[in-house]
């Protein structure tokens, strides 16, 4: 019997008319199209911040990638002439060691090319 007393929630909604029917549907896809066309242009507005955004941070890295490789370079060049006065300053000694008589008597140690 409880059943019978209670009322629904719902409500008949009345027939609508063929036009009314036709101008909320125009409605609605109005509205979804400049919703759509909202989400577009903020996108938009997203990527081109992103995209500077990350230009900048190639620059940055670059720079720095630049000046490591330049240092790493005189670190080398530097190296190349400490190794390089070493052996010559090697061959003074040796040749101060062994004499001149001796070292004409020697074969060439560099073949050149």
């Amino acid at each position: 019997m409880s059943r019978q007393n209670v009322t629904s929630n719902y409500l008949k909604i009345e027939k609508e008319a063929p036009e009314e029917i036709q101008h909320r549907k125009a409605q609605f896809l109005i509205y979804k199209s400049l919703n759509k066309a909202d989400s577009v242009v903020s996108m938009r507005k997203n990527n081109t911040w992103l995209k500077v955004k990350f230009c900048k941070l190639k620059i940055k890295i670059g720079k720095k990638l630049k000046s490591q490789r330049k240092s790493i370079l005189l670190t080398f060049c530097v190296a190349k002439i400490g190794v390089y006065k070493q052996f010559i300053c090697q061959l003074k000694y040796l040749k101060s060691l062994l004499g001149k008589e001796t070292m004409v008597s020697l074969p060439p140690v560099f073949i050149s090319s």
